[in-house]
C-alpha cells in the first residue's frame, strides 16, 4: 500500500452528525423567506426511506423491500415500499431516499452500563460517542454519581452531546454495602448513604420519602443491590411503582433469596449466576464479593429453576443476565480458576433455559471495552448470548431492542419501529439473522433523526486513554472473539497506521503469508510482515494518515475454526473515489487459543480505470 505521509491532503470532512439534509434545507428556505419578526416553524417535510429489509424489533418476520416514512423526529408509517410509495394513498410530495440495500433494525439498547461510578466527563462522552456510532441509541446506567448522570441524561435527550439517550438508577441498599468502594466513589464529597442517589435503607426508613428523594435526582428507576430484607424490597417496589419509577435489583438481594426478589414484583433482575443461590440450603446474611454457591449439587434443569422462571414469566419480570461479564472474567483468570461467584457453564445453560421458558431477556453488558476497540461491549454480550446462551440471532436482537427498552420502561420511545416513535434506527450492510456478528456491519445510525455515518467515525478517546488500555504485544497475539471483530480491529490498525496492532492481530509463526499490492512476491512470518508495515510508515502508537483504506462488498464465510473474508479494497480519498487505488482482497482468519488471528492476506490490483 502507498505511504500516506506523501499523499495529498484530504478535503475537510463534514461532521458525522447530519440532520436529514433535505428536511433541513427546506426548513432553512422557508425561514429565510419569511418576514423578519413573523418567522414560523413549518411542519417538517415527509421523508420516505426505502431500499432495505426491515427487522422491526417485535420478533416478527423481516419485511423485505421495506420502507419507513418519517416527519422530523417522528415515524409516520412502517411497511413495504409498495405500500408507502406505490399505493393509491402514497404521498406525492415526499422526499424519497433509497438506502441502497442492507438491513434496518431499531436502535440498540444496552440495559446495563456504568458511566459515572467515578465521573470523567471526557472519557464518558467518548464512550457514548462510540456507543451511538455502533447503533446504540439508549442505555440504562445501573447507578453511579447522579450529579454527572443527570447532566448526561439531559444533554443526550437534547442532542447537545453525541450520545444514546441516558436513563439511570438511584441506589437503595443496606448499611453494610456503604463501605464498598463504589458508593464511596459515586458520592465523592458527600457521605455515601445520605445523598439522594445513594441511600441507606433499614426497616425504620421512611420509604415514601426515600423514593421521592431518589426520583428528584431525575433517575428513572431504583436499584436494590444488597443487605435489604425481603419485606423492605417489597416496600420499596410498591412505593416506587406508586410514584412512577421502575425497580431494578440484583437477582439475589441478601439476606433474601432470588425468589424473594422476584415475588416482590421488581421489574428487572440482573446477573444470571446469582440465581444459583435459590438451590442452596443456606444463603449469606450479608453481601460479600467472594460469596459463591456450591456448584455441583444442582443443574440448570433442577425444579427450583423451573419455579423461578415460571414465576418470572407470570409476573413479567425481565432478566438481564450480563452473561459476557462471566465469560470475560473466565478469560482473564483462566478456565481452571474460579470465576467470582459463578460457574460459566451453568450461567450459559440457565440463560438458555430462561429464554426457552418465555422469560423476557434484556441485553446488558456491565462493562466497557478498551478505548482502542471500535465497538462497545453490548456486541460481545449479544454474540455470547447467541453462541452460548441459547438465543437465536432474532432473540438477541429483540433482547437488545424491545426487551431492553421494556427494562428501562422506555418502550414508547425505543425498541421497536412503529408509528409515533422517534427516528431511532440502524442501517446494516450485512444480515444479522445469518450471523449476529453482522450487527457490527453498521453503515449509518439515526438517533432522534440525527444521522451518524459509520465511515466518518473516529474515536474520541484521548491518546493517553488508548495507550494505557492497549495491551503490549504477546507471543500469541491479542485475537478477537469473532471474525467481524477481527476485521474491524484490522481496519482500525490501518486507520491509525498503528504498528503495535500488527503484533496483536496476526499469527506469530511461519504459516503467516502476505501478498501486498504495491510489490511482487510473498512476505512470510510475523517479523517480515511487521517490517513491511513499518516501511509503509506504521509506527508504535499510530498516527492519523492522510489517506484511508476502506472495504466494500465484504463477505465473510465463517467455518468455526477459520474464516475467509472477501472484499474490494480501496485506498485513497473517499471524496475522490475515482482516483483511489482498488482491487480484490482475500483474508484468512484462524481461530487460536487467543481468539481469531490473521493468517493470510492477499491484496490484488485492478487495472487503472477498470
Amino acid at each position: 500500500m502507498p505511504n500516506p505521509r506523501v499523499q495529498p491532503s484530504l478535503a475537510p470532512l463534514g461532521s458525522p452528525r447530519a440532520v436529514c439534509a433535505a428536511g433541513a434545507a427546506a426548513l432553512a428556505l422557508v425561514l429565510a423567506s419569511a418576514p423578519l419578526g413573523a418567522q414560523q416553524v413549518t411542519e417538517a417535510p415527509l421523508e420516505i426511506f426505502h431500499g432495505f429489509t426491515l427487522i422491526d424489533g417485535s420478533g416478527g418476520p423481516p419485511i423485505e423491500d421495506a420502507a419507513i416514512s418519517v416527519r422530523g423526529n417522528s415515524i409516520v408509517t412502517v411497511g413495504s415500499r409498495r405500500q408507502l410509495l406505490s399505493g393509491p394513498a402514497a404521498p406525492r410530495d415526499a422526499i424519497v431516499i433509497n438506502l441502497g440495500g442492507g438491513w434496518v433494525i431499531p436502535g440498540l439498547v444496552d440495559a446495563h452500563v456504568h458511566l459515572s461510578t467515578t465521573p470523567d466527563r471526557a472519557t464518558t462522552e467518548a464512550e457514548l460517542f462510540r456507543l451511538v456510532n455502533a447503533g446504540v441509541t439508549a442505555v440504562r446506567d445501573m447507578a453511579g454519581d447522579a450529579r454527572a448522570l443527570a447532566s448526561l441524561a439531559r444533554d443526550s435527550r437534547l442532542g447537545e452531546i453525541d450520545a444514546p439517550d441516558v436513563y439511570f438508577a438511584a441506589l437503595l441498599s443496606g448499611p453494610a454495602f456503604m463501605s464498598d468502594p463504589r458508593p464511596r466513589a459515586a458520592s465523592a464529597g458527600e457521605t455515601p448513604g445520605e445523598v439522594p442517589w445513594i441511600q441507606v435503607v433499614t426497616p425504620q426508613t421512611d420509604i415514601a420519602r426515600a423514593v421521592a428523594r431518589a426520583k428528584g435526582t431525575y433517575a428513572t428507576g431504583i436499584k436494590i443491590i444488597a443487605d435489604v430484607a425481603p419485606a423492605d424490597v417489597a416496600r420499596i417496589t410498591e412505593e416506587a411503582h406508586r410514584q412512577g419509577m421502575r425497580v431494578w435489583a440484583h437477582s439475589m438481594v441478601v439476606p433474601g433469596r432470588p425468589l424473594d426478589v422476584i415475588q416482590a414484583d421488581v421489574d428487572v433482575i440482573s446477573h444470571a449466576c446469582d440465581l444459583a443461590w435459590e438451590a442452596m440450603a443456606e444463603v449469606p446474611q450479608r453481601f460479600d464479593h467472594d460469596m459463591r454457591p456450591r456448584y455441583g449439587s444442582f443443574t440448570a434443569d433442577s425444579p427450583v429453576f423451573t419455579q423461578i422462571f415460571n414465576e418470572m414469566r407470570s409476573r413479567g419480570t425481565i432478566f438481564d443476565p450480563t452473561l459476557v461479564t462471566y465469560a470475560r472474567a473466565e478469560r482473564q483468570s483462566g478456565a481452571d480458576a474460579p470465576t467470582r461467584g459463578c460457574d460459566l457453564s451453568f450461567a450459559r445453560q440457565l440463560v438458555a433455559r430462561a429464554n426457552a421458558s418465555g422469560v423476557t431477556i434484556a441485553a446488558g453488558s456491565d462493562f466497557a471495552t478498551p478505548p482502542e476497540d471500535p465497538f462497545p461491549a453490548l456486541h460481545l454480550e449479544l454474540e455470547e448470548l447467541v453462541a452460548n446462551g441459547g438465543l437465536s440471532p432474532m432473540d438477541a436482537i429483540v433482547a437488545a431492542t424491545r426487551g431492553a427498552a421494556r427494562a428501562i420502561g422506555a418502550e414508547d420511545r425505543h425498541g421497536t419501529l412503529a408509528h409515533g416513535r422517534p427516528v431511532n434506527f440502524v442501517l446494516l450492510r450485512q444480515n444479522p439473522l445469518e450471523d449476529i456478528g453482522n450487527l457490527r456491519s453498521v453503515a449509518a445510525v439515526w438517533k432522534n433523526a440525527v444521522r451518524y455515518d459509520r465511515d466518518a467515525y473516529r474515536s474520541r478517546f484521548q491518546p493517553s486513554d488508548v495507550a494505557a488500555a492497549t495491551p503490549r504485544p504477546s507471543a500469541s497475539g491479542a485475537g478477537a472473539a469473532t471474525p467481524n471483530a477481527l476485521l474491524e480491529s484490522w481496519l482500525a490498525m490501518w486507520r491509525r497506521y498503528d504498528l503495535d496492532r500488527v503484533d496483536q492481530l496476526f499469527v506469530r509463526d511461519d504459516a503467516l503469508t502476505y501478498f501486498p499490492s504495491d510489490r511482487q512476491g510473498l512476505i512470510e512470518g510475523i517479523n517480515e510482515v511487521r517490517a513491511y508495515h513499518a516501511a509503509l510508515g506504521f509506527v508504535s502508537g499510530g498516527f492519523q494518515p492522510q489517506s484511508e483504506l476502506w472495504l466494500e462488498n465484504v463477505t465473510i464465510a465463517d467455518f468455526g475454526e477459520s474464516a475467509v473474508i472477501g472484499a474490494i479494497w480501496y485506498f485513497g480519498n473517499r471524496v475522490n473515489r475515482q482516483a483511489a487505488g482498488r482491487g480484490p482482497l482475500t483474508m484468512v482468519f484462524t481461530r487460536t487459543s487467543a481468539g481469531y488471528l490473521i493468517s493470510h492476506v492477499n491484496f490484488g490490483n485492478y487495472a487503472p480505470g477498470a
